[in-house]
């Protein structure tokens, strides 16, 4: 961002905000699923039991990209939300233009950073502050299946991406899409993070995707990884452009497909049609040699206005959110885990009690990875080479060296 859109953006922090509701907050979020909203009216409730009004302003698709737009045409016009739905970076740049509230005060008071893993605090602080509330984990690299198509096929859950491909053409030689997904670049990227880990381990994920070491970039590893790829790729229906996630879920879930590459939101869909784990489908994490745990969080900023009445609304949000209480009932609808490492699990479902152990092996083993795709890894400069060039690949006809190439003229151009 140049120095001039910045003052510009800074400035509009100084123009008072159009009059709203006495308590009203407008959160701009891209939650529009039935179960994300569903997960979201959790917050909203206990908000307005404290006597706030929650404006709901939903901006889907593009995994947030579309609303991060809506938010700096927003900021340029000098009308903030209140707060607004942070991924990856974007709360950490948006705080280094001066237009992001610190809630250092709120986290000291409420234990924040005692409550939250290490990991996790890079996303939520800039310097000294706190400038944004986490909700939740969520787990990318999941895998989820229709248990019947699997049981009727005679397929096990697989141990490594071999036996996955192999599966899915035993699938496609009986006429059953093996893989639903879409076209959007961000879907294929969750398959792409996955098998950077996945194919060659998770040293090989940091020296890719964190560190951007050109040897690692460029090498036969990074060759092989586009080549398994390019067999996910053959698994895939020819109806796939411009299908919606959550579509694609729907397809898992009605039989028209056996297997889903998607984060543990996508378990909300299934939840939300009564359906349970190890009994209608199968949750299973992309199959490596290590098994990683390529996390997100989705978070909560609240943006510098001059309104008192939605500044007390502000607080009253980002305490609900930190909220114990709120964080047990907003994941286990939404499918993922609490921010707040001090949230029992107990009372969740087998997927979430498997991605906790497995969160907790990964931290030991060293293969507990921000997930690229959402902005928890490189910097958006370089993930968005990587996404290009991953997305690219993926739907046309390159070779796997070509798209190596690729990557790496791409990632030099960015440095």
């Amino acid at each position: 961002m140049s120095k001039f859109i910045a003052t510009v953006l800074a400035a509009t922090m100084l123009v008072p905000v159009a009059a709203r509701a006495e308590g009203e907050i407008e959160v701009l979020h891209h939650w529009v699923s039935q179960s994300e909203v569903d997960a979201l009216n959790v917050i909203r409730k206990e908000l307005e039991a404290k006597g706030f009004t929650w404006k709901d302003s939903a901006v889907g698709g593009m995994s947030g990209a579309n609303a991060q737009q809506a938010l700096r045409s927003r900021l340029t016009a000098g009308n903030p939300p209140g707060a607004m739905q942070f991924l990856g970076w974007e709360g950490v740049q948006w705080a280094e233009q001066g237009v992001v509230r610190d809630l250092n005060d709120l986290a000291k008071a409420g234990g924040w950073r005692e409550a939250l893993a290490p990991q996790l605090l890079p996303f939520v602080t800039s310097g000294d502050a706190f400038i944004a509330a986490p909700i939740n984990m969520h787990r990318q690299n999941w895998v989820w299946a229709n248990k019947k198509i699997f049981d009727d096929a005679g397929i096990a859950v697989p141990k490594s991406w071999a036996e996955l491909i192999t599966a899915g053409k035993t699938l496609q030689e009986k006429g059953i899409v093996p893989v639903a997904m879409g076209d959007e670049p961000w879907q294929i990227g969750i398959i792409f993070d996955a098998l950077l880990s996945d194919v060659n381990g998770p040293e090989f994920y940091q020296k890719t995707a964190i560190d951007l070491d050109p040897a690692a970039l460029g090498s036969a590893e990074m060759v092989k990884v586009f080549d398994t790829l390019r067999e996910v790729r053959g698994l895939v229906d020819k109806n796939f452009v411009g299908r919606d996630w959550a579509v694609a879920t729907g397809m898992v879930i009605n039989g028209e497909a056996a297997m889903q590459f998607m984060g543990d939101w996508a378990k909300g869909e299934f939840l939300a049609k009564g359906l349970k784990p190890n009994q209608d489908f199968y949750c299973f994490a992309t199959p490596g040699q290590v098994t990683s745990f390529q996390y997100l969080i989705d978070s909560f900023g609240m943006f510098t206005v001059q309104d008192e009445n939605v500044q007390n609304a502000q607080t009253a949000l980002a305490e609900t959110i930190m909220d114990p209480k709120v964080q047990k009932g907003f994941n286990l609808i939404k499918g993922s885990i609490p921010a707040r490492s001090d949230v029992s699990v107990d009372d969740f479902d087998d997927c979430a009690k498997l991605g906790y152990q497995e969160r907790a092996a990964a931290i030991e083993k060293g293969s507990m990875q921000g997930a690229m795709t959402h902005g928890f890894a490189a910097k958006p400069e370089f993930a968005s080479v990587f996404s290009d060039v991953a997305a690219q690949f993926f739907v046309g006809n390159m070779s796997s060296e070509d798209a190596v190439k690729m990557l790496v003229s791409g990632i030099d151009n960015a440095r």
